[in-house]
Order: structure tokens, then sequence, then C-alpha cells
């Protein structure tokens, strides 16, 4: 099933995850923005590579890459079979944990969920004292909505 990511941080809720120079990233994607935005905003949503009751999301427009985490920063990758691939491509759905939308939780990183930041995505835990990983702001900035896809 295809479906595209919409941030749901109050304020930014015009922005989805598009993948560029094989980094995720969070850009303002409608209905007037190019093709290319369109199908980098589009993933296949398949059965967790390391776990079936979690999800992986295939690039759209470079089938059999996928989103994965690489020391804390998220991006595409083709999947090199390793089990370590697996893990780091794979993200367990959770209830919103700012209260809206869902949020994913790294399967190998247990507390670390998908999040942007400075429109840049990671996987952070807030157990860091700034950037990306600080708690102030991961609550809000790990919601996310599955929304029908920008590219068919």
């Amino acid at each position: 099933m295809r479906r595209s990511l919409r941030v749901a941080t109050w304020g930014h809720t015009d922005r989805y995850l598009r993948h560029v120079d094989s980094l995720a990233r969070t850009e303002v994607v409608n209905g007037n923005s190019p093709a290319l935005l369109k199908q980098d905003a589009t993933f296949t949503v398949r059965r967790g590579l390391a776990d079936a009751s979690c999800y992986s999301f295939e690039s759209v427009n470079y089938p059999g890459r996928f989103l994965r985490h690489a020391n804390s920063r998220v991006g595409t990758a083709a999947d090199d079979g390793s089990a370590l691939f697996r893990q780091d491509a794979t993200f367990c759905a959770r209830p919103g944990v700012g209260g809206t939308g869902v949020t994913f939780e790294s399967l190998n990183v247990p507390g670390a969920y998908l999040r942007h930041f400075e429109s840049a995505v990671y996987i952070a835990s807030g157990a860091g004292s700034g950037g990306f990983d600080r708690p102030q702001t991961l609550t809000a900035d790990s919601g996310w909505t599955l929304e029908a896809p920008w590219a068919p």
C-alpha cells in the first residue's frame, strides 16, 4: 500500500517526509508541487523487514531503497540483506506520543522515535541535551499521519 507521511506537529502539517540525495527530510507538498517531490514523498508501506508486526517504508521512485536510520540520521538505502539493515529499516507504530497521529519507534533502538527537526529526519529518544535529541520537542515532533499517496 502506498502512503505519504505527513507531519502532525501543529503549524507544520503541510510538510511531508520525503527523501532527497538519500536523506530523509520534511518539505511542504501540495497539489502544485513538482512530480519529483510528490514521488519522493510517497512510500510503499511494507511489513517490517525484521518484524512483520511493524513496518518498513520503500521508496516509490527508487524501488529496493528503504527508509533506515544510521547514527540517528534517517535516509534511504538499498537493502543489503543484512540483519542490521532489516532492523534499521523497521519501525513499529505506536500511539502518537504527543497525543496526535502515530509515532514510529525504531525496532532496534527501543524508545527512539522517527522525528523531524529543522526539516531533517532522525530517530531520537529525547535523552540528549540539545539539537534533534532534546526532550522538550520530541513528543510534538514525533507524530505522523499516513495520508493518501502523492504519487500514484
